[in-house]
């Protein structure tokens, strides 16, 4: 079962779809994997085999052989069906994501909904090239990955001008400054908050970013920056 779950790890990303499904066929799937929680359970192009959404993401039930299926479904044509409903998931949790609990940043026509950590260089990176194109509405959540990170963060929660601090902290300014210890119970919980979000995405790292709506998940700069001066609507 260890081995079973190893595999079906590799291909989860969180979300999940409200869909009404079988009532016998969920039973089937609830008796045969008690321990495997889902929010969606629905058909797919194979006869017989079901697309499971569970909160860690997708893998499929082969009815009839009453046995898990992890990996991806390929037409001939080459279209990567799982990963097309990878991204619709995902794009739906991050529609669930209460935008007013992130740190606003400026107030252009692009949104930007970032998920980032202060002492990452591929965040700084892409932080960088934002910061030279402009034109944004930024939607910052941190999702610090170490204790020098999550310390930053304080920082930048606790400061009077949180974006200042922000802007500070990926510029490389805070790296070498003592910084005074911020226990704000408010600071703890929005932290705590901002980390719950990038978990229900499936996070492992940063930065992650949802641009107009597409996912770049990375330093893609190329793509980020195709996207920030691409005029909307195109």
């Amino acid at each position: 079962m260890k081995t079973l779950w190893a595999v079906v790890l590799f291909f989860f990303l969180v979300g999940a779809v409200a869909w009404g499904g079988d009532s016998t066929l969920e039973q089937s799937f609830r008796n045969n994997f008690p321990d495997v929680s889902f929010e969606a359970l629905k058909p797919t192009v194979i006869k017989g085999l079901y697309e499971v959404v569970t909160e860690r993401g997708i893998i499929y039930y082969a009815s009839e052989a009453e046995c898990l299926v992890a990996g991806d479904i390929i037409t001939k044509q080459g279209i990567n069906i799982t990963q097309q409903r990878r991204r619709e998931i995902l794009l739906a949790r991050v529609k669930a994501i209460p935008l007013d609990k992130a740190l606003k940043v400026g107030s252009g026509r692009h949104t930007v909904i970032e998920f980032t950590d202060p002492n990452c260089a591929y965040c700084r990176r892409a932080f960088q090239a934002m910061e030279k194109i402009g034109d944004m509405t930024r939607y910052v959540f941190f999702y610090p990955l170490s204790e020098a990170s999550a310390d930053k963060v304080k920082h930048i929660l606790c400061a009077d001008d949180r974006i200042g601090a922000y802007k500070d902290a990926f510029s490389g300014e805070l790296d070498n400054k003592y910084l005074d210890p911020c226990e704000k119970e408010e600071v703890k919980t929005m932290m705590e908050f901002h980390r719950e979000q990038g978990k229900k995405l499936g996070l492992e790292g940063t930065p992650f970013f949802i641009i107009d709506g597409k996912i770049v998940a990375g330093a893609d700069i190329p793509l980020i920056e195709k996207l920030l001066t691409t005029p909307l609507g195109k």
